[in-house]
């Protein structure tokens, strides 16, 4: 008995002679005996995760069968943390995505296995360098100030998650948008499954924690009969994604500033005649030469001098096995990734051991332990002339050179001694994080269906950050002449316990009761201190304790307590009819005591229609059906440890004295930030092979945690409260297809599609609108990421000017649609979000034979950007002497009759493009081939002459291929929506070989 997915064998497969209660279970090969009656026709297979099958007898009395998977199976385990249910009786909304789906994708953070997989779930990037953070949105932002990332738990634990940095000037992420991914710690290859919960039936027995969604992973375990040992090794190669902000190269962008030179003076004699003694062309050719000379050495591409293929390898090794009372599964692995530049790199080692252990006839034991450590050195992503990506589109023009004709480093800004190559060498940005996640669990059923359990965890992180700056850096926080210097360090500790009762019990064959309650304290800490020298006295001793002055020196601890009580019942009749609910009351240190308490809850519902007699006759064709329904209350508490007090600060110098002052203004009326979510599904299922989840969801954010402005005569800019409501709405849509499955050839195909809006209901009091930065708006009635901005109208034809809408608001409120080229005329309007309007993933797991191919591709479309750097580098002449020019500036205007959105170009001109210009909202429409893999399994007859069980080798990819609407930088771009210099995401070729024996 064998799979036929793997051709491993099958152990304590179940066989039985159809029409008989003869039977037998397969040994530890696979093999098993059965005597059978002459007259018998048919044996049955089951194994849990496989499809039933009907098998013949054969004459002969040798039976040899491969069971194929049940890979679309409804009764899928999803796995809450309170308790695992099957998919048939879950009332709420939540996606499992198993191991197979999720195999050798070439990612260093799980995250990043779950974009386009799943419906709801949207994930973007805030920096493409290796271990860099992640943002993760679920049905929408529910918040203005408090956390939007969904809470992770690992084998029933809340886990620490996104990143320990804080941004403060002397840590090695101050000037870096990456920050070390906490959740990178985790080996990828160590998880047997990730659920998404999306709605309230499950989320709010995780309360004050699960406002934004929950993310559970369940890590691998040992299973009983022989052991077995896996080896994997892959290696391979990166690039960018995309083409990162393609730019003239030196001889065109000299024709442009050449023109621009002659438009210029045009210009003035247009305007003065008498003030001009030159033609046009005598001012450009004498002016020409110092805006872009040509260098000895000729003109340089900085994309080919900062950037490189990056290569990455990764070896793991696990073993897994045990016996009926004992199981263990233990892993090894290691991992290096080079970034897209010289100093961008993480690398990992980490172990796991997770052992279960049965003790008698109604006890139980285990515990997980995880050690891992992150090494990672991160590029400046800023404005930094040694931001490689800004120098790369803004700061270092093809007449900059990189070396002199010696061979030394040049200095690569006129009037500088910077040079971005010499410091991306010398400089650094590191960080150390090392990481012990241990849990400890124990059990014992006190009468039949009634099971006490303890579980205890504890989460230790520490991360220690370097960072050197040689004395000629161009690095925006260096300040003077001196080398700097600065270490620190952040610890992060989070202790765990948690006590539950669960009974569990089935009366009269169709009642199904399911009762839990529980308590739980966690207790978290937080010690941080680092500090900065200069001084240096060689270039070769990097550590401050050789430096001679002091620059700066922080420190703190942070502590918070969470205390918890929750109880949860699940009932059903006859597998048709389902309740649930579940109560949780939550405890916070963060909140004034009056305050202190929330009280979170669910109810939810199922009517499993498919059940039902009169479904019967339907059932060919309309295998199944459910209809589901919950609501429920959960919520947010402050990211600050201490908002609600007020707050003196020390470490001023009062004339040679400890000095302090008032930092925070008190509020002890700060309360929970809750959110309230609906949800209503609808499951069918055709023909058996055809499954179709559609679900509709809206969802209330009130009470919202915000930096509230006030007057700046108490001395304060501002205070944390409560105010506003938020509003996210939507639905989502899963159809997954079991196209082909036979002895061969298996295919199977998942689509997701999710549409989400987002609004702002309320503000604080009357207030209806807030503008925020240059070019974002708050404002009642629409998405929060909303682009505030003057409207773009083209260019015109007969001058190459740019065109604006006025936009000007008469007393009826009606917008004034009038053409103007004075930018100052126009009006900037609320214009385009953020979010898109459509977005999901498309999924196919192919195999036949000794060859699977499984790929993904992402799309999303009705979404916008802002491009930050556009404000840099598109400004019609007004800025650019200095700067790089996108290639986009070859469609420039150029005589009367153009037809083009690129305006005419005049350099020196004193008219500068407004910021905040529609020119510069991009579409992020696009297409992506997210992740492919395709494999092949050498046959047992080859691999059994060696003693191996399995041999597969595989090509795995990410990134491959991308087609964008607006193809300047990445269509994934930060949440905010607004897109600077940030290190673009990577494509990633891997080859690899795995071995089982």
């Amino acid at each position: 008995m064998i799979s036929q997915e793997d051709k491993e064998p099958l152990i304590g497969a179940t066989v039985i002679v159809k029409g008989s209660l003869s039977g037998a279970e397969t040994d530890l090969d696979g093999h098993f005996m059965l005597e059978v009656d002459p007259d018998a026709k048919f044996i049955i297979v089951d194994y849990i995760g496989m499809k039933q099958a009907q098998v013949p007898i054969p004459k002969s009395g040798i039976l040899n069968v491969a069971l194929q998977p049940e890979a679309m199976n409804l009764d899928e385990v999803v796995v809450t943390g309170y308790g695992n249910f099957s998919r048939s009786s879950f009332t709420g909304s939540a996606n499992t995505l198993r191991a197979d789906l999720l195999k050798e994708m070439p990612v260093v953070s799980i995250e990043q296995k779950l974009q386009g997989m799943t419906s709801g779930v949207n994930i973007t990037g805030s920096s493409g360098q290796p271990g860099a953070n992640a943002s993760i949105r679920i049905r929408g932002m529910g918040s203005f100030n408090a956390s939007n990332e969904p809470l992770f738990v690992i084998d029933g634990v809340p886990v620490t998650s996104g990143n320990l940095s804080t941004g403060s000037g002397s840590e090695a992420s101050y000037m870096n948008n990456a920050k070390t991914n906490i959740m990178s710690t985790i080996n990828p290859s160590d998880i047997e499954n990730i659920t998404v919960i999306k709605d309230a039936a499950a989320a709010s027995l995780y309360g004050s924690r699960a406002a934004n969604g929950v993310i559970l992973i369940t890590t691998k375990q040992g299973s009983k009969g022989r052991t077995r040992v896996t080896l994997n090794a892959s290696a391979g190669f990166s690039d960018a994604a995309v083409d990162f902000r393609p730019t003239l190269n030196g001889e065109q962008r000299r024709e442009l500033l050449y023109e621009g030179l002659v438009n210029y003076a045009q210009d003035q004699i247009a305007k003065d005649p008498a003030s001009f003694t030159q033609t046009p062309e005598e001012y450009a050719n004498a002016n020409i030469g110092a805006y872009t000379s040509v260098p000895a050495l000729g003109y340089t591409d900085w994309k080919d001098v900062l950037m490189r293929q990056a290569v990455h390898q990764n070896y793991e090794a696990s073993v897994s096995g045990g016996s009926e009372n004992t199981t263990v599964y233990s892993s090894l692995g290691y991992q290096k990734q080079e970034g897209l530049v010289e100093n961008s790199s993480m690398e990992r080692y980490s172990g796991r051991f997770n052992v279960q252990q049965k003790i008698g006839k109604r006890g139980e034991a285990g515990a997980n332990l995880m050690f891992s450590q992150v090494n990672q050195e991160m590029n400046e992503e800023r404005t930094s002339s040694i931001n490689p990506f800004y120098c790369m589109a803004v700061a270092t023009p093809p007449s900059y050179p990189v070396f002199n004709e010696d061979g030394s480093y040049a200095n690569t800004y006129p009037g500088t001694n910077v040079n971005p190559l010499r410091d991306m060498r010398t400089d650094y940005n590191r960080v150390r994080m090392t990481r012990i996640f241990g849990t400890a669990h124990g059990a014992v059923e006190i009468i039949k269906g009634l099971k006490l359990k303890e579980v205890l965890s504890y989460d230790y992180s520490i991360q220690k950050d370097a960072r050197y700056f040689n004395a000629l850096s161009g690095a925006g926080p260096k300040s003077g002449s001196d080398a700097q210097s600065s270490k620190g360090f952040i610890e992060y500790g989070k202790l765990i316990s948690s006590t539950s009762l669960n009974y569990v019990r089935t009366f009269a064959n169709k009642h199904h009761l399911d009762v839990l309650a529980a308590y739980e304290a966690e207790s978290f800490q937080t010690d941080k201190a680092a500090g900065e020298k200069s001084k240096m006295p060689s270039d070769q001793l990097f550590e401050p304790d050789n430096a001679a002055v002091i620059n700066s020196f922080v420190s703190s601890t942070q502590d918070y307590r969470l205390l918890s009580y929750l109880t949860r019942l699940n009932y059903d009749y006859d597998n048709r009819y389902y309740i649930a609910g579940s109560f949780r009351r939550d405890g916070s240190s963060r909140l004034a005591p009056e305050h202190r308490w929330g009280n979170f809850w669910s109810v939810s519902g199922m009517w499993h229609l498919g059940a039902e007699d009169f479904m019967k006759a339907v059932k060919p064709v309309l295998s199944d059906v459910k209809i589901r329904a919950s609501y429920g209350v959960n919520g947010n508490q402050p990211g600050s440890y201490y908002g609600y007090m007020g707050l003196y600060s020390y470490g001023k110098n009062y004339m040679d004295n400890p000095g302090s002052y008032e930092s925070t203004q008190a509020n002890p009326n700060l309360k929970w930030e809750k959110n309230y979510n609906m949800n209503l599904g609808l499951d069918l299922a055709f023909i058996d092979r055809i499954f179709v989840t559609l679900e509709y969801y809206n969802r209330d954010t009130k009470d919202l945690l915000y930096n509230r402005p006030i007057s700046a005569t108490t001395g304060f800019l501002n205070y944390l409260g409560n105010l506003g409501q938020l509003n996210n709405k939507g639905v989502e849509l899963e159809v997954r297809s079991l196209n082909i499955s036979n002895a061969d050839f298996n295919w199977t195909t998942v689509l997701n599609l999710t549409h989400n809006k987002n609004k702002i209901v309320a503000l604080d009091g009357n207030l209806d609108q807030v503008v925020e930065s240059s070019w974002f708006i708050r404002k009642i009635g629409l998405p929060f990421n909303t682009f505030y901005v003057k409207e773009f109208a083209g260019v015109d034809p007969s001058s190459g000017n740019a065109l604006y809408y006025k936009n000007t608001e008469d007393e009826n409120g009606n917008l004034d649609r009038t053409l103007t080229q004075d930018v100052n005329e126009a009006q900037a309007v609320p214009y385009k979000q953020v979010d898109p309007k459509i977005s999901g993933g498309l999924t196919n797991i192919l195999s036949y034979k000794w060859f699977d191919l499984a790929f993904t591709l992402s799309y999303s479309l009705g979404g916008y950007s802002f491009d930050k750097t556009g404000t840099y580098i598109e400004t019609d002449g007004a800025s650019e002497g200095n700067r790089n020019l996108p290639i986009y500036e070859l469609d420039r205007w150029q005589k009367p009759g153009d037809i083009t959105d690129i305006p005419r170009f005049v350099l020196g001109r004193s008219d500068k493009v407004s910021g905040g210009s529609s020119r510069f909202v991009h579409s992020t429409d696009h297409l992506r081939l997210k992740n492919l893999t395709f494999g092949f399994t050498l046959p047992h007859n080859w691999t059994d002459k060696v003693l191996l069980d399995k041999v597969r080798v595989y090509f795995s990819g990410s990134n491959l291929l991308t087609w964008a609407k607006w193809k300047q930088y990445d269509p994934e771009v930060p949440v905010s929506g607004e897109v600077f210099c940030e290190t673009p995401p990577m494509r990633t070729f891997s080859f690899g070989v795995e071995v089982n024996f």
